[in-house]
């Protein structure tokens, strides 16, 4: 009976290990299989968006179907549909009629998904596990349609030929080999066997007298190992306490590392979208949420292309899957048209890594360069006004002293005229010159303020006398009022002199003949006033807002037909900035403005700088 049991028992053994044998080789076969049909599937759902939309419709379908046939079977395939970019199916394979049952979400993420996302769903029939591949196709940029590719992954059945007949082959070596490890374990043991029942006879009675001592001991060790259980339970219930106690703190870590990183991504001042490889969105920032004016909920593990309604930028991600090198950034510029249609953005594009090579997500940012574009438009501006206003004055300087070198003018009133002109050009030339050299040391902050004693008659009396020469060729009257005392002043009087001119030159250029300018000092709560009242055509409401400007020109045709920079009420208004004064003007079209430049009083004292 004895022989029989250990029979028995080895040849249940033996089931075990071939069972085991074929589990892992059927674990092993599944794995493998999936593998392949996902990397067959990308591979086949790419190759078959190179194609053009016309190769699926009318008689050039046969390209499509060579395709087809060249890289799979047809027991693999379980459906093939390509849509046009409403969405319509173009071209229907579905030979195991499956299309009507593939659920209605995997078929919107096919549809509205950017990259090569790949889905897993079961039916109810014998047709297995559905894997289903999809791959937007692009021409010229613009997307033209979808393609759907779906392969079955069949279940793996013990029972084929092929497994029958290795399972069958390692059956036979096992019950070949076992009789043999189990009669030369027997022969090995019978020596041990026989001494062991020697023993036996020779101690019987020494065993029974013990017999009753272990029975007592037996009693007291229960007991004893009744506590010892006790107590390890005890143990054991102290150590998952503690685990708990460790879990829940790593789940506090983790979820205030989480806190952290939304907190860093939402204090950076442009958009950021982080997605997974199936561009489902993992994060994004308070800026981009924003700019798309949604909530964090209503767009966390959504698709990137129904959260990002942007045909443009889905297009230029789905265009980067097929290119081969994904480590460098790639960008493009564009617009917002339904969120902020009047601004430019860059939207930036860079791929995760895992450590080991794979990719695992993408990174989008979106930056505004709205004011660096205008930064550079102002740039071109500048420049070419710049040249512009070189040009006018150099070329009046040339041509006139050209004629003067020919002795074309023989009359010298009309030589004394032309010489007078190029002085003036040659004034004009090195005041904008002097300007823009100031206001780029304004802008840069190294213009230094030679602050001394200023004596505000000899300041009036010089800013008047520059100006008397423009004026009285246009015959108008410069009125002067001035206060009993003369206040003094502290500042630079050279910068001074340069901001009450430019408001007095403009006051004379656009006032019309026979007109009259006041220009008046006054001493106000501490302060010297300095107002400049002209009868000139005046200035727009609309300009009142820009005068200040550089390069700032009125489009008043009075005022555009003078010569001028753009920069002397610029330079004007940071001198007096500079200068901790103010600057305001009114002013009503047609009857004249008003300039006020406040200036704060100081004492002077010997070796003040």
């Amino acid at each position: 009976m004895k022989v029989q049991r250990i029979g028995i028992l080895m040849i249940i053994l033996c089931l075990i290990g071939i069972s085991i044998v074929s589990i892992a080789l059927i674990r092993y076969e599944q794995r493998k299989n999936t593998r392949d049909i996902i990397n067959t599937g990308r591979y086949l759902v790419t190759l078959i968006a190179l194609h053009s939309i016309e190769d699926f419709q009318n008689n050039k379908r046969s390209l499509f179907l060579r395709t087809l046939h060249d890289h799979i079977s047809s027991e693999d395939l379980a459906y093939c549909l390509v849509h046009n970019h409403s969405g319509n199916p173009l071209l229907i394979l579905d030979p195991y009629k499956l299309v009507s049952r593939i659920p209605e979400g995997v078929q919107m993420r096919s549809l509205y998904t950017t990259g090569s996302p790949h889905q897993i769903f079961q039916t109810s029939d014998s047709n297995g596990t559905i894997y289903e591949f999809a791959k937007s196709m692009f021409e010229n940029g613009q997307q033209t349609g979808t393609v759907r590719l779906g392969l079955r992954l069949l279940p793996i059945s013990i029972f084929s030929l092929e497994r029958i007949g290795l399972l069958a082959t390692i059956a036979f070596f096992i019950f070949a080999i076992v009789p043999f490890v189990f009669y030369g374990i027997r022969s090995a043991l019978r020596p041990l066997k026989n001494a062991s029942l020697k023993i036996k006879n020779l101690t019987g009675e020494a065993a029974h007298a013990e017999t009753e001592k272990k029975k007592a001991m037996a009693i007291d060790d229960q007991i004893a190992s009744i506590a010892q259980s006790i107590s390890l339970l005890s143990k054991k219930y102290k150590i998952l306490e503690t685990s708990n106690i460790e879990s829940q703190a790593q789940k506090g870590v983790v979820a205030y590392g989480r806190k952290q990183i939304t907190r860093i991504l939402d204090a950076v001042h442009y958009g950021i979208i982080i997605t997974d490889t199936q561009d489902h969105i993992n994060d994004i920032n308070a800026h981009m949420l924003n700019l798309l004016n949604k909530e964090r909920n209503d767009v966390l593990d959504r698709p990137l292309g129904e959260v990002l309604e942007h045909e443009k930028i889905l297009s230029f991600i789905s265009e980067q899957e097929g290119i081969a090198q994904k480590t460098t950034q790639r960008d493009i510029e564009t617009t917002f048209p339904a969120h902020a249609p009047e601004e430019i953005f860059l939207v930036t594009l860079s791929y995760l890594d895992d450590g080991h090579g794979s990719i695992s997500g993408k990174v989008i940012s979106v930056k505004n360069l709205t004011n660096q574009k205008l930064a550079e438009k102002a740039k071109h501006e500048f420049v070419a006004h710049v040249a512009h206003e070189l040009r006018a004055p150099l070329t009046t300087i040339k041509s006139y002293n050209e004629m003067l070198m020919d002795g074309e003018i023989d009359d010298l009133d009309t030589q004394k005229e032309f010489y007078n002109t190029i002085n003036q050009e040659t004034d004009r030339l090195a005041r904008l010159i002097e300007n823009l050299l100031n206001m780029s040391k304004i802008e840069m902050g190294s213009l230094t303020i030679d602050r001394g004693l200023v004596k505000t008659d000899r300041l009036v009396k010089d800013c008047v006398a520059a100006i008397e020469a423009p004026a009285q060729t246009k015959h108008i009257t410069i009125e002067k009022k001035s206060p009993d005392k003369w206040p003094s002043l502290v500042g630079d009087k050279e910068l001074l002199k340069v901001a009450m001119i430019n408001v007095l030159g403009n006051a004379v250029k656009y006032s019309p003949d026979d007109s009259t300018i006041t220009f008046s000092l006054s001493e106000v709560d501490h302060s010297i006033v300095f107002d400049v009242f002209d009868q000139g055509y005046g200035i727009s409401e609309e300009d009142l807002n820009h005068i200040f400007d550089q390069f700032y020109r009125s489009s008043d045709p009075h005022i555009s037909e003078q010569t001028g920079s753009g920069l002397g009420l610029a330079m004007t208004s940071e001198i007096i900035r500079l200068h901790e004064g103010h600057i305001e003007v009114q002013s009503t079209p047609g009857e004249g403005t008003h300039f006020c430049m406040r200036l704060p009083k100081e004492d002077y004292h010997l070796g003040k700088q």
